[in-house]
């Protein structure tokens, strides 16, 4: 917070020594920010050295201080699947298999839909579609393990405890899907040509 500096008439206890450098304050105006004093200079992050004089905002943590971005680099929990930016205990976000996604960045890699409840997408290789493309993905090349459809179910505060955000396996609606004949053993041969000769029967 940028404070203007009053007369040492009208306020015996104008601020004296800046935080970062420890010098005498003599210019009109002065930062305060963690409930010290600091020149418009000498507030910077102490990783990266960023000025933070004209930033909005700026963190604490034992005593330094630093750049948001910095500060979720080194000591936010979790990162967003698809910006890799910090995700804060009180963020709703949307879930994935493992993964967390801000709300805004839950969107299809194909087109850029953003998704919400109630949408149907599908997962490969860790990356998010929408239906209609997950669809055409699936059409293109034979569907394989690493693929999934799901639903949204719900979002979620991240400081909460942790729940299931779609359902668990693939989706009953809709036609099933093409996947490749897995190299199986002599009995699974078996029992799919004993299915065939049942249905000539």
């Amino acid at each position: 917070m940028l404070k203007e500096r009053e007369s040492s008439e009208d306020s015996p206890a104008a601020p004296d020594e800046c935080a970062g450098c420890g010098g005498r304050i003599q210019d009109r105006y002065y930062l305060l920010a963690v409930d010290r004093q600091w020149h418009g200079a000498c507030l910077r992050c102490c990783e990266c050295r960023l000025p933070l004089d004209t930033e909005l905002t700026c963190f604490s943590r034992d005593g330094n201080i630093y750049c948001k971005e910095d500060y979720y680099r080194l000591f936010c929990v979790k990162r967003c699947a698809r910006c890799g930016n910090g995700i804060t205990a009180n963020e709703l976000v949307m879930r994935a298999r493992d993964m967390v996604y801000h709300l805004t960045c839950f969107t299809c890699v194909a087109c850029g839909t953003l998704l919400s409840k109630g949408d149907v997408f599908g997962m490969r290789d860790g990356l998010v579609y929408c239906r209609p493309h997950y669809d055409s993905a699936c059409l293109d090349e034979y569907c394989d393990e690493d693929m999934s459809v799901f639903r949204c179910q719900e979002l979620h505060s991240e400081g909460d405890s942790p729940s299931q955000f779609y359902s668990g396996g693939p989706s009953p609606k809709g036609r099933p899907r093409k996947r490749k004949l897995a190299q199986g053993s002599i009995e699974d041969m078996q029992v799919q040509t004993m299915r065939m000769a049942s249905t000539a029967l």
